[in-house]
């Protein structure tokens, strides 16, 4: 089983920008084998000057490819948008870039970031780096393959309904999952939906999780003291359901560690949460997809139509996800009502942080993902424990309802399970709240550590 020596900001920042960019540039080629990238930057181009100035000179970085960079194609992972260049930067990206980040290539994903094994049939499947047989996760797996292997300290991805936590959980390291917005719009990515669609980071450390997030966002960074007690609800029902046994074993390791450090665990119950999320989650995708990937498209220079586009589509669950798109159209007064069982959902979540007596819990925390990585090639369904079960609602089955209802969340590494597979424990909040959760993910990164 191969090992990478992850890195992190603090430690790229040796040597000269350019030095840095060359080193990286070498690193991703060095583990090409993984299918992590698309797309790798020659750092002898003579345009290509890496910042010396700023609170990120040099430092590289990679960015999923359905994220734009300006001088850089945008595939979205997809054959129709192969070679298109939109020829800006995301928002995100553009932050960064002022910071004196450099790009140092763009990263390879489940196409069009309709899914969450990174198993891309057109360029590629993303590889997991602990054990090449088995799944990096997605759709971000391949930014969170940049990160665990070492070529990146911290790289961009997106997340629909888990796609930068689930990658994390799988790869051993950090995923961020903002608030929708605070990171930007859907212009300038290949994105799904309006409502539930963020860009984010995956990186080695919740500290330079919270370094990106200052710049991009522009908000300071909240602290927790450490005489202060942390409060965090354990949603037993629904999130704790269904767990693989080494899963369940490494979570329940890791809540013992924070109890026996003083952490308050408190069991609560985010109501109706996963019926809510099955009832509105899907339905608001497939109505907005229709709307956000030919809006993209319109906004290229040049490039595919949405017919164009969808024929181009190789991956057979994403064919099949937008051909039912199409083919069955959800009607406006449907997603109204969906959007309003979002509102209760939404709710649910409030009332979950709320403590008898007054006062309110720090985020709630449960497991990521309730299996480690899946083989590569179970796109369908999958061994848990000796039962073949859903590959892709048992992936989703935690991150998918904060998702819809718009939390912001973190996934941390906490320990291993069989084969020395990566174990994912997530920490979600109320929107808005990301700063405060930085600062409890922090706290619990180190309680753990």
């Amino acid at each position: 089983m191969p090992r990478y020596e992850r890195t992190d900001v603090a430690r790229s920042r040796e040597g000269s920008a350019a030095e840095r960019l060359t080193a990286a540039a070498a690193r991703a080629h060095a583990v090409d084998d993984l299918g992590a990238f698309l797309a790798v930057v020659d750092p002898e181009r003579a345009d290509l000057e890496p910042a010396a100035e700023g609170p990120l000179a040099g430092i590289p970085i990679a960015v999923k490819d359905n994220v734009d960079v300006a001088d850089l194609p945008t595939s979205g992972g997809t054959p129709a948008l192969h070679g298109v260049r939109p020829g800006r930067d995301h928002h995100a990206v553009a932050q960064l870039r002022a910071a004196g980040a450099t790009v140092v290539g763009k990263t390879n994903l489940h196409e069009l970031a309709f899914g969450i094994t990174s198993n891309n049939a057109a360029y590629g499947p993303v590889r997991n780096p602990h054990d090449p047989t088995r799944s990096a996760g997605g759709s971000s797996g391949g930014s969170a393959v940049a990160v665990a292997t070492g070529v990146v300290p911290v790289a961009l991805g997106t997340d629909t309904g888990g796609s930068m936590r689930v990658p994390a959980a799988h790869c051993g390291v950090v995923g961020y999952r903002p608030t929708v917005g605070r990171w930007g719009g859907l212009d300038g990515v290949v994105g799904l939906s309006g409502t539930r669609d963020t860009v984010g980071a995956l990186a080695g450390t919740v500290a330079d999780v919270v370094l990106l997030d200052q710049v991009v966002s522009g908000a300071a960074p909240a602290t927790v003291p450490h005489a202060r007690v942390l409060r965090l609800g354990v949603p037993l029902p629904g999130f704790f359901d269904g767990l693989a046994a080494d899963v369940a074993e490494a979570v329940g390791r890791a809540l013992d560690t924070l109890a026996d450090a003083g952490v308050e665990l408190v069991e609560v119950d985010v109501a109706g949460a996963h019926e809510l999320d099955a009832r509105c989650g899907f339905p608001i995708v497939f109505h907005e997809v229709l709307r956000t990937l030919p809006a993209y498209l319109g906004s290229l220079p040049s490039g595919p139509s949405f017919d164009e586009l969808v024929a181009g589509v190789v991956s057979p669950d994403v064919r099949g996800a937008l051909e039912h798109a199409i083919a069955d159209p959800v009607p406006g007064s449907v997603y109204a009502e969906c959007l309003q069982l979002r509102e209760e959902l939404r709710s649910a979540y409030a009332t979950a942080h709320e403590l008898d007596g007054g006062g309110r819990l720090d985020a709630l925390v449960y497991p990521t993902v309730p299996l480690t990585a899946p083989p590569l090639g179970d796109d369908d369904t999958t061994d848990l424990d000796g039962a073949q079960v859903p590959v892709f609602g048992t992936t989703i089955q935690n991150t998918g309802p904060g998702s819809t209802a718009g939390m912001p969340a973190v996934s941390l590494p906490c320990g291993t399970g069989a084969g020395g597979l990566p174990v994912g424990l997530s920490l979600e909040t109320l929107p808005g709240e990301d700063a405060a959760l930085l600062a409890v993910a922090r706290r619990v990164e180190q309680l753990l550590s």
